[in-house]
């Protein structure tokens, strides 16, 4: 009586079986791993050694993941696993006790240049008063959006008339130009060129040439020449350069909205005085006339600042609804600017004491002063040491905070209105940590950071546009939304996960309904409405750029000028496997991202014909060593050696439960091991 109440049909086994298939999940950096580099994956509700199977079907591959960790971000309990030992490159497939996780496991040198091109490619779609051409934009090209130079001078500003002002980037999904927000933008692209010249002259992609300069630099430039517009003869810089309100959800050329040069601050005039004082370096070898001019507006908004120490852009004007940018202590912008033109000049006169344990953003910039004080030690000296302990001492909490949970360097309170850009910039913190001392664990750190926004996140997706097995489809970006091509311009990084919710409420007034999940990692939504979560900006794509750059650069064999010995390293192209590489993203700048596989993550079911998925396992000879991860072992499972089926699994009932037997082990209906 019993057996025949509990009578399952064949179909009915199939069904149930297949669960264990579709609860474990693996998350991985979706764009690839570099074959001689650290590798991680993170595992969610999974039992047993992860299997490598290549395209020929063969188990490469076997890891002992690490035990679980709770990440209260997302409320997960992860496992790491540490597969540095697969070093063919290749397209691998996941297994956990036979099941496929996932198929989209790439491994290949210089895995990262493709998003270094594309992140920093994108400055060139955000550029304002000029076409872009279809032979550099692609199916992305459109007109000249606010190709009126003159500019209203603002009565917030203390005087009238007007200004000439072009060029420049939009700032982020609107097309309003900050100088504020221009500044760390600015910096981080310098410094990522200043930190690796030889590298950055000789890659490009796909933009309009400005004479010899390297792409990085031309890129540059075009905002450069718009920040000069922005100053004033007595030499302070007007905060920004907006219409009164947002636009509509139109394209550029659309836009024909009366522009106006609005407010002048100490913060933004400081901001503009550190990036032309170390413009005026860089640009130096190029054209000596620019760099001077560079430096000259430098110095003018320097004295300008010292003179008008509290004149601060506090909140907008009532007639004013754009991006305000407010900021009541311009203190850290004066140490950069001092920091950067006694880098520059030598001139003693100049040099600002503080620096600080916190990673930068644009409201406070005192992190790129220590930065600078900790690279340049001959003109710092104990300054210098003092910023160079404040870094290590930040990077060594953020190295230990990779090792738990998802392995990411993020805690709960990080996951702020742009959190992917606190990620990035915490991956360049780290970055400076290892150029410092040449520690692998501040390196390993960093590249966990872009395995987070590349996919190895608890959403299971790329946080960059058209790259990635899975990556937003619909940003909050006015020329994406309105260029009719159903694809985003690629590319850019969005916003992230964050529990505000600012962006909830009526569809009517172009907001989205409650995305929130009571758990800060995954409170995002892929949808227009939500700028939010779903938003990209320039300083969010910049600390990007620098991270994916810095790190195909060191890999390259670069290393800047200051760093300790052995940061450089050799990434020399591997063997391939059985099957050559397939790339999950973009081939080019200006392709279709419908080349972009648009399914998540691939789950295997189990056939109905069977019970479950029964992996291969190798004979008692296999080499067994431990891997470079604290309590993984990796299991060398040679390809030709003879192999052995396990047990078929079965099930059984203990009283009123049903559970599956397998290898005298026993699992619950969703993989879980219950004895």
């Amino acid at each position: 009586m019993f057996v025949k109440n509990h009578v399952i049909k064949s179909v009915a086994f199939a069904a149930i079986v297949a669960v264990p298939s579709f609860a474990a999940t693996a998350y991985i950096n979706q764009i690839g791993y570099r074959p001689g580099d650290f590798k991680e994956l993170a595992l969610v509700d999974a039992n047993g050694n992860v299997d490598f199977v290549n395209a020929a079907g063969q188990v490469v591959l076997s890891v002992t993941p690490k035990a679980a960790s709770y990440w209260n971000a997302s409320g997960q309990n992860v496992q790491l696993v540490d597969f540095s030992e697969l070093v063919t490159a290749g397209k691998y497939s996941i297994k956990v006790n036979g099941n496929v996780l996932r198929s989209d496991l790439v491994v290949k040198s210089q895995t990262f240049e493709e998003i270094v091109k594309a992140s920093i490619k994108w400055f060139y779609y955000q550029r304002a008063s000029m076409a872009l051409e279809s032979r550099y934009a692609g199916k992305w090209a459109r007109a000249a959006g606010h190709t009126n130079a003159t500019a209203r001078l603002h009565n917030s500003t203390g005087e009238s008339g007007t200004i000439q002002s072009s060029k420049g980037w939009y700032d982020a999904g609107d097309y309003g130009r900050y100088i504020v927000n221009s500044g760390i933008t600015t910096y981080t692209l310098l410094s990522l060129y200043e930190h690796f010249p030889q590298y950055f002259k000789s890659l490009k992609w796909n933009i309009p040439a400005e004479g010899s300069l390297p792409d990085l630099l031309a890129e540059i430039k075009y905002n450069l020449d718009w920040m000069l517009t922005m100053q004033a003869s007595d030499g302070g810089v007007y905060h920004k350069l907006t219409s009164l309100g947002f636009p509509g959800d139109v394209m550029p050329a659309q836009d024909d909205s009366q522009l106006y040069a609005i407010g002048k601050s100490t913060a933004g005039t400081f901001d503009f005085a550190a990036v032309m004082a170390m413009a005026s370096r860089i640009y130096k070898p190029f054209d000596a006339t620019y760099a001077s001019k560079c430096l000259e507006a430098a110095k003018k908004a320097f004295a300008w600042g010292q003179q008008h120490p509290n004149q601060n852009y506090l909140a907008n004007p009532s007639d004013v609804s754009t991006g305000a940018y407010e900021n009541d202590n311009p203190n850290d912008e004066k140490v950069l600017a001092g920091t950067e033109l006694y880098i520059t000049m030598g001139d003693a006169s100049y040099k600002q004491s503080g620096s600080s344990e916190y990673v930068s953003y644009w409201g406070d910039v005192m992190g790129l002063a220590t930065y600078e004080k900790a690279t340049h030690r001959t003109q710092f000296g104990g300054d210098a040491d003092e910023a160079k302990r404040k870094i290590l001492s930040t990077a060594d909490d953020f190295a230990n905070r990779a090792e738990k949970g998802f392995g990411v360097v993020m805690a709960k309170d990080d996951f702020v209105w742009g959190s992917n850009a606190v990620a990035s910039n915490q991956g360049v913190w780290l970055l400076h940590a290892y150029y410092l001392t040449g520690e692998q664990k501040y390196y390993k750190a960093a590249v966990k950071v872009l395995d987070y926004l590349l996919g190895k996140n608890p959403l299971d997706m790329s946080f960059v546009t058209g790259y990635g097995t899975k990556s937003p489809k619909m940003p909050h970006h006015r020329p994406s939304t309105s260029d009719n091509v159903e694809e985003p311009i690629p590319g850019m990084l969005v916003g992230g996960p964050q529990p505000g919710g600012e962006d909830v409420g009526s569809a009517a007034e172009w907001k989205c309904a409650d995305y929130r999940t009571g758990q800060v990692a995954t409170a995002y939504t892929d949808q227009r409405c939500s700028y939010a979560t779903n938003e990209v900006a320039i300083n969010w794509n910049a600390p990007l750029a620098y991270l994916a750059g810095a790190i195909e650069a060191v890999n390259a064999g670069y290393a800047p000028e200051f760093a300790a010995a052995g940061v450089a390293k050799n990434d020399v192209p591997a063997s391939s496997s059985s099957s050559s590489v397939e790339t999950v993203s973009s081939s080019s700048e200006v392709q279709s991202s419908s080349s972009v596989p648009q399914s998540s993550s691939s789950v295997i079911p189990a056939s109905s014909s069977s019970s479950i998925a029964v992996p291969d396992v190798s004979s008692s000879s296999a080499n067994i060593e431990s891997s470079s991860s604290q309590g993984t072992n990796a299991i060398h499972t040679p390809v030709e050696s003879k192999v052995v089926r396990s047990q078929q699994p079965r099930f059984r009932f203990d009283g009123h439960s049903l559970f599956i037997e397998k290898n005298g082990k026993r699992f619950d209906l969703k993989g879980h091991r219950v004895k």
